[in-house]
């Protein structure tokens, strides 16, 4: 009786720490894809649809030049749409075209449709977006270029080449950022719940007439998570008048995202947490089996001590 009774106690002891381990190893998962990163390459030399040579933080040119610049994406996994903000100064380079047929249109069966906005730009942030509406669906994963934009130097001066979120009235809350989703339509690396991605980014410059800072943006750098989620904001606000093509002019204002049309499959929730999905990766799971552990054990304690006074008795 005692040795059945321990091997019930022993069990349900088991059975809590698989419980927690499986949380842990959950939690370490989610971490794990916060390595996903995204940037800008000032110079792609070396980078093709499908991998990257080294990134470059800055480039300088002449008046009248024109160059590419990458906006890539590192170690993602079943990317099916992504949406990001050039943002840049007017008066130091102008974006003449760009090219969005790159990592996603590589994966064979991929169906890309490029829903970036219209060019001419009107505002230095311009809004650079895809969706993969192959079906049946064809997800990307690994390293490589989601657009390559040309652009023109037209003044003297240092522009920035940043992808970072926006806060484009100052009043603390994220209005344009850059966002991925995968084949479930899940947020990447959305790590506050405010729909936009939360990982590293590296930003750039270009010089114009003049040489790169000293001091320039090397290495990916997260954003700082916002302070509370903004559920209300979606990444992806409708476009008024429908989608330009690249060769018109689009009626923007400084909020406008580009919009996917419509396909069998969707991006999902821009709200998804960490713990929904599996029973084994939320707290109120990992209690019940801890409890439940104890509870084995408080009985087991019960019966040996009710044997023993009967048997004092």
């Amino acid at each position: 009786m005692k040795t059945m009774l321990a091997g019930m106690a022993l069990a349900g002891m088991m059975v809590a720490l698989t419980a927690w381990a499986g949380g842990e190893l959950a939690r370490g998962e989610d971490v794990a894809e916060d390595t996903v990163s995204i940037g800008l390459d000032a110079d792609p030399t070396g980078n093709t649809a499908t991998s990257l040579g080294p990134i470059d933080s800055c480039v300088s040119l002449s008046t009248g030049d024109t160059i590419q610049v990458d906006l890539f994406v590192t170690d993602v996994t079943d990317l099916l749409a992504w949406e990001t903000y050039f943002v840049y100064d007017m008066s130091v380079i102008n974006i003449v075209s760009r090219d969005g047929m790159m990592f996603q249109a590589a994966n064979s069966g991929s169906n890309v449709f490029d829903v970036s906005e219209g060019l001419p730009d009107i505002d230095g942030q311009y809004g650079v977006a895809a969706v993969d509406i192959a079906e049946p669906p064809a997800p990307d994963s690994g390293s490589g270029v989601l657009a390559r934009l040309t652009l023109k130097a037209v003044g003297a001066g240092v522009s920035p080449a940043n992808l970072s979120p926006i806060d484009v009235n100052g009043d603390g809350t994220i209005e344009l950022g850059p966002w991925l989703k995968d084949l479930e339509g899940e947020l990447m690396s959305d790590l506050d719940g405010d729909g936009y991605f939360d990982g590293p980014i590296a930003n750039a410059q270009i010089a114009v007439d003049t040489a790169c800072p000293e001091s320039t943006p090397a290495t990916p750098t997260a954003h700082a998570a916002s302070p509370r989620p903004t559920p209300t904001i979606s990444p992806t606000a409708e476009r008024p008048g429908g989608s330009p093509t690249p060769d018109e002019t689009p009626p923007l204002s400084q909020t406008v995202t580009a919009t996917p049309p419509a396909a069998t499959r969707t991006p999902g929730s821009s709200t998804a947490t960490e713990n929904e999905g599996s029973a084994w990766t939320g707290d109120p799971a990992i209690i019940g089996y801890v409890v439940g552990g104890l509870a084995v054990v408080l009985l087991g304690g019960a019966a040996l001590l009710a044997i023993r006074r009967r048997r004092a008795g």
